[in-house]
């Protein structure tokens, strides 16, 4: 059992040079734990870790610290402490975060969000990449013009408040080349719907059990359904082959 989950994680690091990584929060034993998920098209690897972060993505099961090609992502900061490999923002995420500044009346939020919803619709025909980089530098100027500067109250230490328009300007500015790389290179996915598709069933479970009373029954959950997951992933592969 042990043996065959082994060569699962092997096949997935190996046979793709792109990988989606998740995680959410679970009750084991009535203490809050994290199920990480690593897959692609041909499998899946879930690992339950007691910590969300660094700690988790660089322990022993874990694929994220071996792997060298692009990691497919929200935009959580533990994911980007790792400098050899470049990453792709789940566009997703980032439509739906414009969307709610467009309900509150944010012109260059609904500018950005056209401009990489369009770049999505339109992949096949995408503008060169000099294009695509010129007219996103341009429509971020425009968002940091627009959107309030950080303040400090007087009375208050710390850092500057900031509005989530901000936050979300800077992230946009800082992580660019991840922000638009499913754009500039081929085969680089829009959104993490991959790794979020196979958390799914989690969800499920959670609401008919609420958890697992052990630790041994969470792990035996994820050896489990990561081989099911890559079983039914490598049907689909070879019924699409035999197509």
């Amino acid at each position: 059992h042990l043996s065959l989950r082994r060569q699962r994680q092997m096949c997935i690091r190996d046979r793709s040079d792109i990988l989606h990584f998740d995680e959410t929060g679970v009750r084991v034993a009535g203490q809050l734990q994290w199920l990480h998920v690593a897959s692609n098209a041909q499998g899946t690897q879930l690992m339950l870790h007691s910590k969300r972060g660094q700690e988790a993505l660089k322990s022993k099961a874990s694929l994220w610290k071996d792997f060298r090609g692009i990691a497919v992502h929200d935009c959580w900061s533990a994911y980007f402490d790792e400098g050899r490999m470049r990453h792709a923002l789940c566009g997703a995420h980032l439509l739906r975060e414009l969307a709610a500044l467009q309900e509150q009346s944010s012109i260059w939020a609904a500018g950005i969000h056209e401009f990489l919803l369009g770049l999505h619709e339109n992949s096949r025909r995408a503008p060169p990449a000099a294009s695509i980089l010129r007219e996103y530098r341009r429509l971020l100027e425009q968002a940091d013009a627009a959107e309030p500067q950080p303040w400090k109250l007087p009375s208050k230490r710390g850092r500057p408040k900031a509005t989530k328009g901000r936050n979300l300007l800077r992230r946009l500015q800082q992580h660019e080349a991840a922000v638009l790389r499913f754009a500039l290179e081929e085969g680089v996915p829009f959104t993490n719907n991959q790794a979020e598709s196979n958390l799914r069933p989690l969800g499920v479970k959670q609401k008919i059990s609420g958890g697992w009373r052990s630790r041994q029954g969470a792990n035996n959950y994820a050896s489990l359904q990561s081989l099911l997951s890559s079983w039914r992933k490598a049907r689909m592969c070879s019924a699409a082959c035999a197509s």
